[in-house]
């Protein structure tokens, strides 16, 4: 495989999960409520929420941060912090200890989103860059679409597996990366 293929697998390999979490969460959200019985509506929303709040708040100084560290260094570690931290949401006894996940998790993808397009232009040429920001957004798009059913699939298995399906594909983009 060149290195261009990898690069752009393993770039689409994170910004899929991360898009995927903004989308598949929604669908377990009853199943979620049901196993924390007794919870707020309130306190429950904030398990969507931390992770569009804090995802978006993060992305411009995660950015600066990758510019300043490197950009693969800040994507592996996005990565890396992104599937322990869906693994932790997977395993939440509570609704606080969930919304702390995800705010976790959230922090891993805006690490490695805005890297993602900075490692992927270099790799082509200047006159297919925008095949690479096509591909780039298509995978992100992708996601979205993908999110609501395959979240619908995984939460009759149980609401934790819309967290485990994170973990074997960003190792994955994490083997592939390094």
């Amino acid at each position: 495989m060149s290195r261009r293929a990898k690069v752009t697998l393993t770039v689409c390999v994170g910004v899929f999960m991360a898009s995927l979490d903004l989308f598949i969460v929604n669908i377990a959200f009853p199943d979620i409520e049901r196993s924390f019985h007794g919870s707020s509506l309130g306190g429950l929303s904030w398990i969507l929420n931390a992770y569009a709040i804090t995802f978006a708040a993060l992305l411009v100084p995660a950015g600066r941060w990758a510019d300043r560290a490197g950009r693969k260094h800040a994507f592996l570690l996005g990565l890396g912090i992104f599937s322990l931290a869906s693994a932790a949401c997977a395993a939440a006894p509570s609704v606080p200890a969930l919304v702390a996940a995800r705010v976790v998790q959230a922090a891993g993808a805006a690490l490695l989103f805005p890297t993602s397009l900075g490692l992927l232009l270099p790799e082509w040429p200047v006159a297919k860059r925008a095949a690479a920001v096509g591909i780039w957004s298509a995978v992100g798009g992708i996601a979205a679409a993908t999110g609501p059913p395959l979240g619908g699939i995984l939460v009759q298995a149980g609401w934790r597996w819309v967290f485990i399906v994170n973990v074997p594909s960003v190792i994955g983009g994490l083997v592939l990366g390094y």
